[in-house]
């Protein structure tokens, strides 16, 4: 028995390095709000929030032994209902893969988002290659909350950093931190859980969010409104 439990323990350290290969930034938005009272995500609900786009940039790390520190991979991704309610399986998606990355990198970074979007991200109609660019402003946390310090709605909002994505001509998301003007009923809560696994993330406000590409028949441009989130990833 002592001799079992000494090879799971042996083993634990590199399953946790494993478990952590590849890491960076995520952003995501949605057509709906997911920092909101109940009051809002129950009138929104199976109308609202089936549209979103996804972004993953890779700060460090390999995916099925192919390196892609420094590439971003992104999803636009369109539901048959809100993201809380559809079948997963039934979503179809756009993914976009990083044109300065190699064929090799472009078919793991197709894989790493298929594995990081689930079940959501099965059915693929298309992948695009496009300039992309996923930049996160951290300092911008701390200069903003000290604006406000004194604040005691802007201390129990989230705080993320400000953060951009740009597909080019394909997608583009923009958003903000919250603030005390994002109290809309005072009983705000992250609504929904984010659409891909393995991430660290805040609620944001949108300050733009767009897919303007084909083969989801359908295209949304869906700014100023707390249906974002903002942080990292690692997986």
């Amino acid at each position: 028995m002592r001799t079992l439990l000494a090879v799971i323990c042996a083993a634990l350290p590199a399953f946790a390095v494993r478990a952590a290969d590849i890491r960076g930034d995520y952003v995501e938005s949605r057509t709906a709000d997911v920092f909101t009272g109940p009051c809002f995500s129950n009138a929104e609900v199976f109308i609202y929030g089936k549209q979103a786009v996804m972004a993953w940039k890779v700060r460090s790390g390999s995916w099925k032994g192919v390196d892609l520190s420094g590439m971003c991979v992104a999803a636009a991704v369109r539901g048959g209902s809100t993201f809380s309610e559809d079948n997963p399986a039934d979503a179809r998606s756009v993914l976009i893969v990083d044109k300065k990355a190699t064929a090799a990198q472009r078919e793991a970074l197709v894989s790493l988002a298929k594995e990081l979007g689930g079940e959501r991200l099965s059915q693929v109609v298309e992948v695009r290659v496009a300039h992309l660019s996923l930049k996160l402003e951290e300092h911008a946390v701390a200069s903003g909350h000290a604006a406000v310090s004194g604040s005691h709605a802007m201390k129990m909002m989230p705080q993320t950093p400000r953060a951009s994505f740009w597909a080019a001509g394909l997608a583009k998301i923009v958003t903000r931190p919250l603030d005390e003007r994002d109290h809309a009923c005072g009983n705000e809560v992250i609504a929904y859980p984010p659409l891909s696994k393995g991430v660290d993330v805040k609620p944001a406000y949108t300050l733009t969010h767009a897919f303007q590409g084909d083969g989801l028949e359908d295209r949304w441009d869906d700014a100023n409104c707390r249906g974002s989130f903002v942080g990292h990833f690692a997986y």
